[in-house]
Order: structure tokens, then sequence, then C-alpha cells
């Protein structure tokens, strides 16, 4: 059942970089500690607070833990008593001060007192954050986008999961319903590109799919550009995915590499020599 759940609660997945400090960061104390791999905690003068009778790492946020007991989920507090029964097959940490949770094949989100926040509705679910209160979810239908209250802020009809990518000051959801079926939301689930296209491409060194302006998109294996209206600015030609960066991209076509500036002018630059595994 674990796998239901897009990040694991209990090891390092639960950090993630760029996060609102106040939701993600695991808290100071209790510490934890393993014997005979079995977890539990000490506080800061290292007196146990709770038992080493746990199957992973216990991370405190918000003042509990997730905890794995006889193949159960269920919560712990920082003085190691049960804040949230062990009564769920897989379980995610505190965030925003909900925590996820599935039971008998369905998922839904708790307070930190394990009351019913959002209902235990949904097929897969995912951690809310970084940088923007909503979580990736899949339901009876699809993916799609809700908030901390259980709003749909991307509807649930997607084929693929959506993608969320929030950066300074700006921030994008790329869901595909069909194939050539995708939109370009903004955070607030608004509707800003169709995309008819295969595949998006994500700039991973730069964090962003919007790229000097411009998305990186593909059909059939050959990728051009569009602007933020969704107008075609360079031709779909080239071999490689690529970015613009201070108006110019370096793009593969043919074998050969070029230097292309934004009106789709090449200056050749040479051959295009594999990389070396």
């Amino acid at each position: 059942m674990i796998n239901r759940l897009l990040m694991c609660a209990f090891v390092s997945s639960l950090y993630s970089a760029g996060a609102f400090a106040e939701n993600y960061d695991v808290d100071e104390h209790p510490i934890p500690f393993e014997v005979n791999r079995n977890w539990g905690a000490k506080d800061k003068d290292g007196v146990v607070v709770v038992p080493p009778i746990y199957k992973n790492v216990l991370l405190f946020r918000g003042g509990i833990s997730a905890a794995r007991l006889d193949k159960k989920i269920g919560y712990v507090d920082s003085e190691g008593r049960v804040a949230i029964p062990f009564d769920y097959d897989s379980g995610l940490n505190p965030v925003y001060g909900l925590v996820g949770v599935c039971a008998e094949g369905k998922c839904g989100y708790l307070d930190t007192k394990g009351n019913v926040v959002i209902p235990l509705i949904y097929k897969e679910i995912s951690y809310f954050g970084d940088k923007v209160p909503i979580a990736v979810v899949k339901g009876e239908r699809g993916w799609g986008v809700i908030d901390t209250a259980g709003r749909e802020v991307v509807a649930l009809t997607h084929k693929d999961k959506p993608k969320i990518a929030a950066y300074e000051g700006d921030g994008f959801i790329v869901g595909f319903k069909a194939k050539r079926e995708g939109m370009i939301y903004d955070l607030k689930g608004n509707e800003l590109v169709r995309l008819n296209y295969d595949q998006i491409a994500f700039n991973v060194w730069a964090g962003k799919w919007l790229n000097d302006g411009l998305f990186t998109v593909a059909i059939d294996g050959k990728w051009g550009f569009i602007d933020k209206s969704g107008k075609v600015i360079i031709p779909l030609r080239y071999d490689k995915r690529a970015y613009f960066f201070r108006g110019y991209a370096e793009l593969v076509r043919d074998g050969k590499v070029y230097r292309v500036d934004k009106r789709g002018t090449e200056e050749l630059i040479g051959d295009w020599v594999r990389p070396t595994p």
C-alpha cells in the first residue's frame, strides 16, 4: 500500500528544497535514534521520550510524526503518546497541518488530531507544497490538483499526473487529459495555454517550463517553441530539446548544432557530437 503515496513518509524525501520553512522543516526535537532496526526518539537532553519500537525513522513536524507498527501507520506525539491511531496502511508526515493517509485503497487527509479534513476518496495522494499549498491526487476519473480545503484546483480528469512547478513570483501546472490534449494552468487552476503537443519540456537547471518567455514543446520527436499565448515562435523541427537564454538557444537539426535567435535565424556552430556516457 505504501506505493499508493507519491512520496515516502519515512525517508529523506520528506525534505523539499525551496519549500516554506514553517511547513516543511522537521522539528529540532525529539531526535530520532535506532536500536536493532527499530526507531525511537530522544529529547534535547538525550532522554528517551519515544521508545524504539517503530519500523521507520521518526521525523516530527508540528509535534507529531508518522510511525509504523505491526504493518500499520499511525502518528505519535513528541512525548510518545499516540496522536492518531494505527488504523492506516500508509501515511505522510504533517504539512500545512495535514497528514495524508490511505486505508483499504482510499486516501485523504486528516488534521494532526486525526479528524478528517479531506475525505478518503482518492486512489493516490501526495504532499502539499512546495511553494504553494496544492497537491496532486488521483480520483475515479483521473488525476488532478486540490488545495488544502479539498477544492479542485485542476479537475481530476487527467490521464497523466499533472506536474507542478512553482518558483519565485510565478509557476505553472501542466496536465494532459489525453494524447495531444494538454493544458498549462496557473497555480490557481486558470487555463493559460492549450497544448496540442506530445510533450512540454521542463528545464531542471532553471526549475522552469517557461524559459526566456518561451515554452519548449514537441510533436513526433521534433522540438520547437511557443510563447505564453500558445503561438508557435520557432517551428518544431529540431532533434533535441533546448531552452532559450538571453535571446538565444543552441539547437540540433540534421546532425548540426545551430545558435538560433527568437526570429528563427540560425548560425551554424558545428557538427553535433553524441555525449559520451
